[in-house]
């Protein structure tokens, strides 16, 4: 009889809790406590989607809203964002825009996130990467119309 603990759900989990874990710890290691890996998301997330608000942020970083906030209030007193209120539609919502010091923050960041992940990905072939990154779209494709997914 074949375990939990030995199916390919697991292994998933057990995979992207451990690549967590050391991104985390390469970045305590290498951002002089200048950033975590949770802000250069947030602060590339802004960047590639400039008109997005809080609430649109906190589904694709995969987090819940009042966690959302909490890294949007540390990114601000930082002075890696401004958050100024606008409107969308009819509800009223605050937008985030980031600063020049935002900016360096993240290009310094980017710098060491890339050097994460080339020295993971110097262990498997193109190939590889490829084949498991449709493979994980995929299992995420089906989870995400198989269930109502929500975030905390």
């Amino acid at each position: 009889m074949k375990h939990c603990i030995q199916s390919l759900f697991y292994n998933i989990e057990q995979t992207a809790r451990i690549c967590r874990a050391g991104v985390d710890s390469y970045f305590e290691q290498h951002a002089e406590g200048k950033i975590s890996f949770d802000e250069f998301i947030i602060l590339e997330t802004v960047l590639c989607n400039p008109e997005i608000c809080q609430r649109d942020l906190a589904k694709l970083i995969l987090k819940g809203t009042s966690h959302t906030s909490k890294f949007l209030a540390v990114l601000e007193r930082k002075g890696y964002i401004k958050r100024p209120v606008d409107t969308k539609g009819k509800r009223i919502v605050k937008k985030m825009e980031v600063t020049e010091e935002g900016l360096e923050a993240y290009n310094f960041a980017s710098k060491i996130a890339m050097e994460f992940v080339q020295g993971i990905e110097s262990s498997i072939s193109s190939k590889e990467a490829q084949n498991c990154e449709k493979f994980l779209n995929k299992i995420k494709e089906t989870m995400y119309k198989t269930d109502d997914i929500i975030f905390e």
